[in-house]
């Protein structure tokens, strides 16, 4: 399914919101986010990771363990935030739009550049 425009902009006031209200978690997420996109990681991987769901699919294969094993504890350090439930919250809300569309709003991708594109993983 692919996610509508109106839904996107939906995610995007979401995140806008928690930017605003919850500046401290936001500032953690987007450091994971970066992290992920920097690492050249999927961002399916960073939300099969906080989500907990299976991460055979996304899992890197070129990446050395040393390496994912400090990803892994940056993940969990934002895991164990006392607010964490508002990011998985809106993740299990925007789930049909897809963690890497999510992620990208969040590092300022515009709604119209991410609208029906599959490719991003």
């Amino acid at each position: 399914m692919i996610a509508g425009l109106n839904e996107i902009y939906k995610a995007k006031t979401d995140l806008d919101e928690l930017k605003q209200h919850h500046s401290e978690l936001n500032e953690q997420l987007l450091h994971v986010v970066s992290l992920t996109r920097q690492l050249q990681i999927k961002y399916g991987y960073m939300g099969s990771l906080l989500m907990e769901e299976d991460l055979l699919k996304y899992r890197p294969k070129f990446i050395r363990e040393s390496v994912l094993s400090l990803y892994q504890t940056e993940i969990q350090k934002l895991k164990e935030h006392p607010e964490i439930s508002m990011i998985t919250d809106l993740m299990k809300r925007y789930r049909h739009i897809g963690y890497s569309k999510i992620f990208l709003l969040m590092l300022g991708a515009k709604p119209e550049a991410i609208q029906g594109s599959n490719i991003i993983k």
